[in-house]
């Protein structure tokens, strides 16, 4: 069975150019969390911005439950103000750095961003702001596995998850054993009257079918209070496959 992975490393929450967000380490309320974040993202092109200059503050604006106070973080360059920093094509350009602490009762975290350069820019997705919430508390993954089907060309692929929250769960896949690589697919998953040991719901695949001894990779979608959140499992995302497999790759 593919489970959460175990971290022991610091919170961060990272806003990348190509406006992607991760969470990586331990996230809960009561962590104290780096935000890192591209300016580029909301620098406006053209504008004369040098990468981390004080006179032009990016501030990350954060909530933690609904109609609570907003905590302000100004986010700072780390290595000083570069006269020149890699192309904004690059993905591993710096990234502004600011530290919060998730107070104890969070809810969940709320974040968007302001630049102020010759006017006052956000970067807010589009108005909602962006929410991440806590989903090791809110979603597990309680059996990942690819079964034989008797006299069958095609396997299954079996996934079963309890939610706490979720509206709609959805699961994202690849096959990684396979050449050429068929595309990505997603599949939803449907809701049981079953639930956990905790209360939570539990959501399962129904007739997933895979070719023959296929090892998938998948990240989990779950919708709540109408917005998508996504546990990729720390990046490493989870992973499915016949359990001989399983035990060959030593798991």
């Amino acid at each position: 069975m593919s489970q959460h992975k175990q971290v022991h490393t610091r919170t961060q929450l990272v806003f990348t150019r190509d406006f992607r967000e991760f969470i990586r380490g331990e996230f809960w309320p009561g962590v104290t969390a780096t935000i890192r974040y591209d300016p580029f993202r909301v620098v406006p092109p053209g504008d004369d911005y040098r990468f981390g200059d004080p006179a032009r503050p990016v501030v990350a604006h954060l909530r933690f439950r609904e109609g609570g106070p907003v905590t302000d973080v100004t986010l700072v360059s780390r290595i000083g103000v570069p006269d020149c920093i890699p192309n904004r094509t690059d993905q591993h350009a710096p990234l502004l750095e600011g530290d919060v602490t998730i107070p104890e009762g969070a809810h969940w975290v709320e974040i968007w961003f302001s630049y102020t350069g010759g006017g006052l820019i956000y970067d807010s997705n589009w108005g909602k702001n962006f929410r991440l919430r806590f989903y090791r508390g809110e979603i597990e993954v309680l059996e990942t596995t690819v079964h034989d089907v008797p006299d069958e060309p095609l396997d299954v692929f079996v996934c079963r998850v309890a939610t706490a929250a979720a509206e709609r769960v959805i699961v994202r896949y690849r096959i990684v054993n396979a050449q050429p690589a068929p595309p990505a697919a997603a599949v939803e998953l449907h809701r049981t009257d079953q639930m956990d040991e905790h209360g939570h719901t539990i959501w399962e695949t129904r007739g997933v079918s895979v070719p023959d001894e296929a090892v998938l990779a998948y990240d989990v979608v779950y919708y709540a209070d109408g917005r998508p959140f996504k546990d990729d499992n720390q990046g490493a995302f989870f992973l499915a496959c016949h359990p001989q497999k399983f035990r060959e790759a030593g798991y």
